[in-house]
């Protein structure tokens, strides 16, 4: 063999020896790994968390405007807003408006035909109106800045949302269903049993004595009429006597709730209810009681409203010494619980 031949088999077989070693030597030397990717799998290593695909999605009603005429669609929190803003002072305590927001999303859900409830007999395509008298009041941020001094009206607005935003979702419930969540300006010193004004019992609407709405401007008022002016506005009635009979009316209490709301009374040959009388003559409460001083009747009244369920003054004037929105509700709707609204619906 010569020498160049066995030179070239030495070569060869150098090669073939050294080749395995020389490719584990540049396994690793490439590309170091992106800060990005993600670390290798270890089997000790806890299972990522899975996303929730089953999270419900929030609430929303069918609400009709009664300026416009039209019925929207609002997310449950926004509604509870304009609620808030429309039904309650935006300068009461801030625990005061977050028992309003319960209030107001208890009473939609409670009647909203998305949740079960009969909807707005008014109006049929709709869960709720935004009509005071008939379901709940509700306005605009437009309309709620526009009605409070330009100074305030930013820090108002923004009280409402927190006291919303503390409050998300919470209902008031009583042996877990959604309670008839309702409310009035100023009990008068008292509120009274729904079967009292409405022969309707609800065990959580029970009435309360409540020194707490002391500094309501409707604590106490008057309204005085002349003998004439009464007379007329008797005698829409067709059954009543003729109106100069009423130049010495005779009024006689023939009924009376407990919190001293009037319930019947008979005028000469007519006889009234409480409500009928507040109706009639405008006032602001049953509470009331009246004089005759010369050619004028005087009613005197004591608060606004019908008196059962929470009491607006009497929230704030809690919410002033020292009680949180919890208590608040406890005390005005009895054995009551606040759930949330994913734990009912």
């Amino acid at each position: 063999m010569s020498r160049y031949a066995a030179y070239l088999i030495l070569t060869l077989f150098t090669f073939v020896i050294c080749l395995p070693a020389l490719l584990v030597s540049l396994e690793g030397k490439g590309r170091e790994p992106s800060p990005s990717s993600p670390p290798p799998p270890s089997l000790s290593s806890p299972p990522s968390p899975e996303i929730n695909s089953q999270e419900k999605p929030e609430l929303s009603l069918q609400v009709f405007n009664h300026l416009s005429g039209e019925v929207k669609d609002l997310p449950l929190e926004k509604y509870v807003v304009g609620v808030v803003a429309a039904e309650m002072p935006a300068s009461f305590h801030k625990e005061a408006l977050k028992a309003q927001a319960v209030i107001a999303r208890t009473y939609a859900l409670a009647q909203a035909g998305v949740t079960g409830g009969a909807g707005c007999d008014n109006h049929p395509a709709a869960d709720i109106c935004t009509e005071a008298a008939h379901c709940q009041a509700w306005e605009s941020q437009e309309k709620s800045l526009a009605k409070w001094p330009s100074s305030q009206a930013s820090p108002y607005w923004d009280k409402i949302l927190s006291a919303v935003e503390e409050t998300k979702s919470q209902i008031i419930t009583c042996q877990g269903v959604p309670i008839d969540a309702v409310f009035h300006s100023t009990c008068g010193g008292n509120t009274d049993d729904s079967q009292e004004v409405w022969s309707a019992s609800l065990p959580y609407l029970k009435g309360v004595s409540c020194s707490y709405c002391s500094h309501s401007p409707w604590s106490s008022r008057e309204t005085s009429y002349t003998l004439g002016e009464f007379s007329r506005l008797i005698s829409r009635y067709p059954q009543a006597d003729q109106p100069s009979a009423y130049t010495s009316p005779d009024l006689a209490v023939l009924s009376r709730s407990s919190a001293d709301r009037l319930q019947g009374l008979r005028l000469n040959n007519l006889s009234l209810t409480g409500h009928e009388l507040r109706s009639l003559l405008d006032l602001p409460s049953t509470r009331v009681s009246w004089r005759v001083e010369g050619d004028n009747i005087i009613f005197s009244t004591r608060g606004y409203g019908h008196g059962v369920g929470l009491c607006q003054y009497g929230a704030d004037g809690m919410a002033r010494e020292g009680h949180t929105y919890e208590e608040i509700l406890d005390y005005y709707y009895r054995d009551t619980e606040i759930l949330t609204t994913h734990e009912y619906f």
